[in-house]
């Protein structure tokens, strides 16, 4: 049901799309369309549907596991004044993964588990706000603040804790390059008020939270609007003992803007290993594909 209304939600976001795509993207080229979108902070509108594989392993992990997840996240960025950016970046995920029995692992972020029965639900929601400034070239940065919504519906993997943190990103941009870097991190503040006769939601609601997510990104672009690129998601349980509190994956892919009809549609595939994994459970490899659909900012240049 979850995977339907999914491809539901694509294809009349897509139609949406169509209908706001015509003014304000005739007239720049794909390369540049291509480096614009490389900015999180530059004044673009698009929605990102993203779907990543992941192999699970770790010494807690009997034979081959997976996750399956998708992700939705709309980029609606405004103008504060002449040259600040108002930015909020909804990352809203569906997993299909281990559910019911079983052992879970990596953080409310980014959760990884095994079991022996599997569902498709909807995960916690995580909300970046914040302002900042983007620049074509040179540092852009934005500040503010992060958020964890307990809205998971598969208690295997779900936090049951509301969470929340600051947030940082930093881009340094050349005519060929961007290097930059996005940090979040959370404290759980308050549990779902879900009732603790279940043991998973009561191991939950007496979970520490403090973790961290650093996606650090670095992209060179090529001629017609093509790229190769690494954007892969650092993640740190403070909690966690020694062995088990870090994942560091590298990553390559690459990245094409094309037009599918007059919508500037975004194209990218990833491969990332975990060079450092928890020993328990974690990522051992991800990949990546992902479909940005560029739309008019009707607030840009105003």
């Amino acid at each position: 049901m979850v995977q339907r209304l999914l491809t539901v939600a694509v294809f009349f976001t897509m139609l949406f799309c169509c209908d706001l795509v015509a003014a304000g993207t005739g007239t720049q080229n794909m390369e540049e369309l291509s480096k614009e979108l490389a900015n999180p902070l530059a004044q673009i509108w698009n929605l990102s549907f993203q779907y990543t594989y992941a192999k699970v392993t770790g010494d807690l992990v009997d034979g081959s596991e997976h996750l399956n997840t998708w992700l939705l996240q709309p980029v609606l960025p405004v103008p504060a004044g002449e040259k600040y950016t108002a930015f909020a970046r909804p990352v809203i995920p569906v997993i299909e993964g281990p559910s019911a029995i079983g052992i879970t692992g990596g953080t409310p972020a980014n959760p990884v588990g095994t079991g022996r029965e599997r569902s498709t639900d909807l995960g916690d929601i995580v909300l970046p706000v914040g302002i900042g400034i983007a620049r074509n070239t040179g540092w852009s940065w934005g500040l503010g603040t992060t958020f964890i919504f307990p809205t998971a519906s598969n208690d295997l993997l779900a936090s049951h804790q509301y969470q929340a943190g600051p947030t940082a990103l930093a881009l340094w941009s050349s005519r060929n390059w961007n290097v930059g870097t996005h940090l979040q991190h959370w404290w759980g503040v308050a549990d779902d008020g879900a009732s603790d006769d279940n043991p998973l939601i009561r191991s939950a609601h007496d979970r520490n939270l403090n973790h961290t997510n650093i996606q650090y990104f670095v992209i060179r672009h090529l001629p017609d609007a093509w790229q190769i690129r690494a954007s892969p998601n650092i993640t740190i349980d403070w909690e966690a003992d020694s062995g088990n509190r870090l994942t560091l994956p590298v990553g390559l892919g690459i990245g094409k803007m094309v037009k599918i009809g007059p919508m500037p549609v975004m194209l990218m595939a990833e491969y990332q290993y975990s060079v450092i994994a928890p020993d328990d459970i974690g990522r051992e490899s991800t990949i990546m594909l992902q479909v940005n659909f560029i739309i008019n900012n009707p607030f840009a240049g105003k």
